[in-house]
């Protein structure tokens, strides 16, 4: 018999919350990190309105709004004719208790989750645990784990939350089809008033030269992430640096790079996210470029949506729900949340069309009655499925 119900692989934001939601339900849980630490590189930051009730029935949403910062309004800039709109969330009161998006970078989240999962006694994390390779019958799931002290690990069922080069995915030989993008994002962590630029708290700046997305992460610090060709060297980023930030024609006054971190980006999705009692979940199942926080967005409701079900099948009700979950979740991927972020992406970074840009901008300042408002504010929440049972309906 399988000494874990479940054992989850990946310990980002999307493997801790399901491994918490799990061990909560009274499952016996592993909780495997290949690395000896975890990350503390910038990556999402932005937890919308509408993953809010997720995240306290988790318990762990006042944890997070005290760490973060609340954002009650976002700003779109055309950066070469200063046309810019200010959309606030205000609307959003009609229709839920939260009418703010809270910014907090993921690590933050990944510590406040784990601290929740300390705390229960079928729970259990295992850092420098490197999933190598993974095996299952009919009965349960094997993976052969490296590290410090390698060895076998057995549960009945495993979740793959171990990003896009997911070594959960590659052993069971489950394709991830897509395209790489032939640029790269510059995730940068900086100290500079934004703010007495005339920024709000959450910014996209459009333009195809130096196109941006800068957000506040706290009194001092924001979240500046910029696009360059993949063809310069990475190493070489620090350099291009000055240059980039001279370009938004900000005030020249002094400012302190906490870290800068480059990545390249994907529109990938895995052919199933389902195979025998392996389910994948988050960058593990599709991956999709970081603008609009669609791809943490999109894990965070594959979670939301698997915690019901996985307990049901743990506890030996049928497991047919699993294979709506994993087929639904990546339907509204493909068809939904891939297509979302690369509009957005082209938007903010590609488009040379200044017309059009300046059209949009204008177009999202005019004046909307209090429907239509909150119609365009609830446009993401097409990414969620299967609420938990305990849950209430959005508005649509």
């Amino acid at each position: 018999m399988s000494t874990n119900d479940i054992a989850v692989v990946g310990a980002g934001p999307v493997g801790a919350l399901t491994a918490l939601g799990l061990a909560q339900r009274g499952h016996r849980v592993l909780l495997l990190e290949s690395e000896q630490e975890l990350p503390t590189a910038p990556r999402a930051i932005v937890y919308y309105w509408h993953v809010l009730e997720g995240l306290d029935a988790l318990g762990v949403l006042d944890d997070i709004d005290a760490a973060g910062i609340r954002n009650t309004a976002f700003r779109t800039r055309v950066l070469a004719t200063g046309d810019e709109a200010v959309v606030s969330l205000a609307p959003l009161e009609a229709v839920t208790p939260r009418p703010w998006n809270i910014h907090l970078g993921q690590h933050d989240v990944v510590r406040i989750a784990l601290d929740h999962l300390s705390r229960l006694p079928n729970a259990t994390l295992r850092l420098g645990a490197p999933v190598t390779a993974v095996r299952q019958d009919g009965h349960e799931v094997v993976l052969d784990v490296g590290g410090e002290s390698p060895g076998e690990v057995r549960a009945s069922w495993v979740v793959g939350a171990d990003g896009a080069r997911s070594a959960v995915r590659t052993s069971l030989g489950i394709g991830f089809d897509g395209t790489t993008w032939k640029d790269r994002f510059v995730a940068t962590d900086i100290r500079y008033p934004f703010d007495a630029a005339g920024l709000g708290n959450a910014n996209m700046m459009l333009d195809s030269e130096n196109g941006c997305v800068i957000a506040r992460i706290d009194d001092s610090t924001w979240r500046w992430t910029w696009g360059e060709s993949a063809e310069l060297a990475a190493d070489t980023v620090m350099d291009r640096l000055p240059a980039r930030l001279a370009a938004l024609g900000f005030p020249d006054v002094p400012y302190d790079v906490v870290t800068a971190t480059p990545y390249r980006m994907h529109q990938r999705s895995a052919d199933r996210m389902r195979e025998g009692r392996v389910l994948l979940a988050g960058d593990a199942a599709h991956a999709t470029n970081p603008t609009g926080g669609i791809g943490l967005t999109s894990g965070m409701y594959d979670v939301f949506a698997l915690l019901d079900p996985l307990s049901d099948a743990v506890h030996g009700s049928d497991d047919a729900p699993l294979d709506a979950w994993a087929a639904e979740r990546l339907r509204i991927f493909d068809e939904k949340a891939s297509p979302m972020a690369t509009a957005s992406k082209r938007r903010v970074y590609d488009d040379t069309d200044r017309d059009a840009l300046v059209g949009f901008v204008r177009g999202s300042a005019a004046a909307v009655d209090d429907a239509e408002a909150v119609r365009r504010l609830s446009a993401m929440t097409v990414l969620r499925s299967g609420f938990p049972r305990h849950h209430t309906s959005f508005v649509s």
